[in-house]
């Protein structure tokens, strides 16, 4: 998203240094049937921004639209037309989609629009202004010479809603960034005085929903929400506190025990008791730049839901999530499946832990969100 002001993460400044952030995204799409590839995605909200003082950082918030297709030549353009009810025309612009080897990482620019390219995909990002109301159908045709596709979308929008409030259920005035690929802002709201938000967002599946409440690094960290599937309404409430659920990932275990794996790295606020020091680390006999500042956590800490259901947690390992050459605090939690069933399964991971430190009580506390569908009924 093009902004006045270069978005960053807000997570990375703890460890960007350390481990550089790959984005998740994927926009392959199976180009046997090359319109079946074509997807857009309007997301509506009105301009805004924030003040992060802490970070010395404002950020902008802007609508945008999101155009995904096959790459047909090594040169084209695709042209999109949205329409609000009724048949009325309310957004028309032409985007022209260089060349693979200019839309490598990072994305080659427009005024106003990046393109990017993995596979034989590519992906239009553009700043857009807000409609009145969410579109009704998207029109979009790819242009290139001896070829031409076009698809008419009909989007569909579900409302994701919720309070933010801290860990003594307190309201904050706080903000939610939709990220649908990798960590790329596509949509904004901020929460009301009472902590309630409403966004509408197009149905499909979410990288990551990031909330904060503008104090981060000065007295709260932030909330996720990883791998979120919008496929109907749903509330989703949160709560920011001094910590982290980063990279959150549950998947089922298939032929073992009747349980769920779930695996996060946990980041703490301040670099307390040594932590947020870099220092050696062996791991079989290799060496890594250790970054300690994850909190200490027992499986008491902890508080797992599926469903809203909270569930038995059997164990906690921790383990160190590594790259290259650096590595980082995280945990492997073993929990009761608490249903089997085909349907969308959402796991909500909280910890809320006081330490005392120096003499002065701390609070640790986090939550975060992950969602995927249950594919097998198991035993």
């Amino acid at each position: 998203m093009i902004r006045q002001v270069k978005h960053v993460l807000a997570a990375a400044f703890l460890f960007i240094a350390i481990f550089p952030l790959y984005s998740q995204a994927k926009y392959t799409f199976n180009n046997e049937n090359d319109t079946s590839s074509i997807f857009a995605y309007w997301y509506n909200c009105k301009p805004d921004s924030v003040r992060i003082e802490a970070l010395n950082l404002t950020e902008y918030f802007h609508s945008t639209l999101q155009v995904y297709g096959p790459v047909v030549a090594d040169l084209f353009e695709v042209q999109v037309d949205v329409f609000l009810p009724g048949n009325v025309l309310a957004y028309t612009n032409s985007f022209t989609v260089p060349q693979k080897s200019a839309s490598k990482d990072p994305d080659s620019e427009g005024p106003n629009y990046s393109v990017g390219i993995i596979d034989d995909s590519f992906r239009i990002m553009a700043t857009v202004d807000q409609l009145k109301a969410n579109p009704e159908m998207i029109k979009v045709s790819i242009h290139a010479s001896g070829k031409s596709l076009e698809k008419t979308i009909w989007p569909v929008y579900h409302k994701i809603y919720g309070y933010m409030t801290d860990f003594q259920n307190k309201p904050l005035k706080s903000y939610i960034l939709v990220q649908p690929d990798g960590f790329e802002d596509a949509s904004f709201v901020w929460s009301d005085k009472n902590g309630y938000y409403e966004i509408s967002l197009p149905e499909r599946i979410y990288n990551t929903f990031y909330v904060n409440d503008g104090n981060y690094k000065s007295t709260t960290l932030e909330a996720w929400s990883w791998h979120m599937i919008v496929d109907k309404d749903q509330r989703l409430d949160y709560k920011i506190g001094t910590d982290e659920v980063y990279n959150l990932n549950v998947w089922l275990n298939n032929g073992g025990f009747d349980t769920m794996f779930i695996s996060f790295r946990p980041m703490v606020l301040t670099d307390i008791d040594n932590r947020g020091q870099s220092k050696s680390l062996s791991i079989k006999d290799k060496t890594y730049n250790h970054l300690d500042i994850a909190p200490r956590l027992d499986a008491k800490d902890l508080s797992i839901t599926i469903n809203g259901e909270e569930t038995e947690i059997y164990s906690l390992q921790e383990y160190y999530e590594t790259g290259k050459d650096d590595a980082m605090n995280a945990y492997l939690v073993q929990v009761r499946r608490t249903n089997h069933s085909f349907k969308k399964q959402t796991i909500r991971v909280e910890y809320n832990k006081c330490v005392e430190i120096n003499g002065k009580k701390v609070m640790e506390n986090s939550m975060g969100y992950f969602q995927f569908y249950d594919t097998c009924c198991g035993k």
